[in-house]
């Protein structure tokens, strides 16, 4: 699913928050959007800030911009939405989407009429095949769905030093596994690109992974992002969830939470393809216990 945004107001999307008359949204949704967020509880909010949006004005010469939903509050007969747009994809004309507006459910009338719309399409995977978005934002590796309801075999954690050698070992690991089951950071670019991601963040490793594989390393002990996902697997240590956790080891860093009796792979003694089947051995004594 998608939000398509149009408006009449010049300027609109170069800002950071936009207000629509409570009566303007869900105008050329279809009746199963309209059932689905006809009121503003916590849990339809959720779900509508985890679909990108595609912002545009009114005519058909319109520039547009692919961005994300950072907040949404009713405010009775308006509603406030605060934004951002994706600085990696590049605003383009309403004439480059004439070929698949059908595909993407976008109907002429639209175009004259200020609305916020929701759309039951792939956004991403459309704008793709028009040549508008880099691959890397369909996610081919998994199932589509919203990140925080999918669970994961083997999940990744690992800092951007080791993303080559990483990449090589999930893409094995993904290769074996069912489509879907692996959870990689650039297979789930779109759903990362939002607020919180912290908290998202923790979740898929705390409770959506059946076996979290992390690259320790001094660059993993650095970053923000790591420390975060850190958190989440030392909260599973800590539970004595041990079979839950795989280390990999790039160097002898000192990791707060790692003691010396703690097993672990030294992944510079070992190729990819062998790391991967040491990962995949795992998942399987995971699934006969």
């Amino acid at each position: 699913m998608y939000n398509f945004f149009v408006t009449s107001h010049d300027s609109a999307w170069d800002l950071s928050a936009y207000e629509y008359d409570r009566d303007r949204f869900l105008e050329y949704s279809a009746e199963k959007e309209k059932a689905l967020f006809k009121s503003f509880t916590a849990e339809s909010i959720e779900l509508l800030k985890s679909f990108p949006c595609l912002f545009t004005y009114e005519g058909r010469d319109s520039e547009m911009k692919v961005g994300y939903l950072r907040s949404i509050k009713d405010r009775g007969r308006v509603v406030l939405i605060e934004y951002e747009i994706d600085p990696e994809i590049q605003p383009f004309n309403y004439s480059n989407l004439e070929n698949i507006s059908t595909a993407l459910d976008i109907r002429k009338p639209e175009m004259s009429r200020t609305h916020w719309a929701v759309k039951d399409e792939n956004l991403f995977q459309r704008l793709h095949e028009a040549g508008l978005v880099d691959p890397k934002f369909i996610n081919h590796a998994g199932e589509s769905g919203r990140l925080e309801e999918l669970k994961f075999k083997v999940a990744f954690s690992f800092p951007g030093e080791l993303r080559d050698k990483v990449n090589r070992i999930a893409s094995k690991v993904k290769e074996a596994l069912p489509k879907g089951s692996v959870f990689y950071d650039d297979d789930f670019i779109a759903q990362l690109a939002r607020p919180n991601l912290d908290s998202l963040l923790q979740n898929v490793y705390l409770k959506n992974s059946d076996l979290v594989v992390v690259f320790l390393s001094g660059d993993y002990e650095k970053k923000m992002w790591c420390g975060i996902e850190w958190r989440a697997i030392r909260t599973i240590i800590n539970n004595k969830s041990d079979h839950t956790v795989m280390i990999m080891r790039a160097d002898n860093t000192d990791i707060p939470g790692v003691f010396p009796q703690d097993g672990f792979v030294d992944i510079n003694r070992f190729t990819p393809e062998q790391i991967a089947s040491f990962v995949l051995e795992r998942v399987r004594l995971n699934d006969c216990g």
